[in-house]
């Protein structure tokens, strides 16, 4: 059993008393507590697949994926996104391709996977007849796509049988229905800081998807056309709840907080109608949308927690608060101005069943540790930010409105939950995550397996390139990043 899969679940399984430093010492094994599920016994329990799932996420694994795909639906890809975008829309249909995965040597082959376009800004024309490809898109995967949905498919798949049908749904690669691909739009010259926000965030305690360096080729037309390094990453689901959580806590409430222009998943009243179930063909895509238990679901949890926390009441029982304080240290130290705290999205509040307490994923952290490239809101990627900072990326100095926010980590805020958040922040500092040598391992291990795939050999697409490279060009260094973050940390912490 890991010891940091552990500890990730030592923090989430255990209500801790506000204001206690959070531990560091390993769980105990599974003998000694029934309620935690080691990583190998969940993915027995799907597929098998527990070392498939270690090897591909593995920093140190060359991974290489081939996705086979005719033209013909290829173009559709771009119909749909036509479609849905005239619409105000995104696509939910996917098309179909074989795909291959080269896991340090070793080949996966799966036919009939589901692709579709996946992103919300990121969408965009990206292939026509007499160009073919001409922009880079990210994509999302499903093992389990049946392609037999009327109103998706002019000519639907005709199943041999119902069983062909039900081992079609529950297929999966490495124990994961679906895989999200993304090209380097944020340009990080060392392809790793998201991958090192996410371990941040696990060797504390948080939950968060695994990640990991990907070379994408795609094939089209008469030969595969390489794409450079795409990031692939995990889904946030209920499989991925089932890796990380003892069985009491699972069957919750999972929701994925989006923005809108007014005040996203900002957990104010104003967003309390924003509440729902994504359905793309009616356009209609709520703040927070309900990922499981969809089925006449009063999302009664969810409005509560937002009117407590909109009262001057009490609102601790709703939330694990050890949890959260942690959520927010690393989310500062990371410093994603993207996030539930600076720009009211990119989260995910899961409510563990056993208590209905609400825990908090980060996902599509993609602008940590100084990305500055085409967005830097603060000027200095973030790092003058006080950690006790009102100050959002909405607008002024003193303009937070998010109540959970307010009412734990600013100035004002009780006593016990600011001294606790300072800990995690002081003790997350002395960690490997704080010290630039560490961080260029993962780098020089990245540089060596991907150096020769990051050149994409579509004509016309060279600008979509990203060098490896450690002394960045388009964003802040690394270290300059850490620097200017500790200064400030060092200046204000005990403020």
């Amino acid at each position: 059993m890991k010891k940091t899969f552990l500890f990730v679940l030592s923090i989430i399984l255990s209500i801790f008393v506000v204001g206690c430093t959070p531990k560091t010492e390993d769980a105990p094994d599974k003998e000694d507590d029934d309620d935690i599920v080691s990583l190998d016994t969940k993915m027995d329990y799907v597929k098998n697949t527990s070392g498939l799932y270690d090897e591909f996420f593995d920093v140190n694994s060359n991974v290489q994926i081939k996705i086979d795909i005719a033209e013909s639906e290829l173009a559709l890809i771009q119909s749909d996104y036509e479609t849905y975008a005239s619409k105000g829309s995104k696509s939910p249909i996917y098309r179909m391709s074989n795909v291959t995965f080269i896991i340090n040597g070793k080949t996966h082959v799966f036919e009939e996977v589901g692709i579709r376009m996946k992103g919300n800004t990121s969408r965009t024309n990206f292939y026509n007849q007499e160009q073919g490809l001409y922009h880079l898109i990210h994509y999302k995967l499903s093992f389990k796509q049946t392609f037999d949905d009327e109103a998706y498919y002019a000519n639907p798949k005709v199943w041999a049988s119902k069983e062909a049908r039900d081992e079609r749904k529950d297929r999966t690669f490495a124990g994961m229905e679906k895989l999200d691909l993304k090209w380097n739009k944020s340009f990080d010259e060392t392809y790793s800081r998201e991958y090192w926000t996410y371990e941040m965030y696990s060797s504390f305690g948080v939950l968060a998807p695994k990640i990991t360096s990907v070379n994408m080729q795609l094939k089209y037309r008469q030969d595969y056309e390489n794409l450079g390094v795409y990031f692939a990453l995990e889904c946030i689901d209920e499989l991925f709840l089932e890796k990380r959580l003892g069985s009491k806590h699972l069957g919750g409430d999972l929701y994925k907080v989006g923005w809108d222009y007014e005040k996203g998943g900002s957990l104010t009243m104003d967003t309390i109608n924003k509440i729902g179930v994504e359905n793309e063909d009616e356009s209609y895509f709520p703040v927070y949308d309900l990922k499981t238990n969809k089925k006449n679901n009063e999302h009664i949890l969810l409005k509560t927690l937002i009117q407590t926390l909109n009262q001057d009441t009490d609102f601790s029982s709703l939330v694990n608060m050890n949890y959260y304080l942690v959520y927010e240290a690393i989310s500062y130290l990371v410093g994603n101005p993207d996030d539930l705290r600076h720009h009211y999205n990119n989260y995910y509040i899961y409510f563990l069943k056993d208590t209905n307490q609400a825990i908090f994923i980060p996902y599509d952290f993609d602008r940590t540790f100084g990305v500055t490239r085409d967005w830097n809101p603060s000027g200095d990627g973030m790092t003058s930010y006080s950690p006790y900072a009102k100050m959002t990326t909405m607008g002024g100095v003193d303009d937070q409105i998010n109540p959970l926010v307010l009412k734990t980590v600013v100035k004002g805020a009780p006593e016990a939950y600011l001294e606790n958040y300072k800990k995690v922040i002081l003790e997350a500092m002395s960690t490997k995550f704080y010290k630039d040598e560490m961080f260029n391992e993962v780098y020089q291990i990245r540089k060596e397996i991907y150096d020769n795939a990051v050149n994409i050999t579509i004509s016309g697409m060279g600008y979509f390139e990203c060098l490896f490279n450690y002394n960045e060009t388009k964003n802040m260094k690394f270290s300059s990043y850490l620097s200017g973050k500790t200064t400030t940390i060092n200046q204000t912490i005990n403020d």
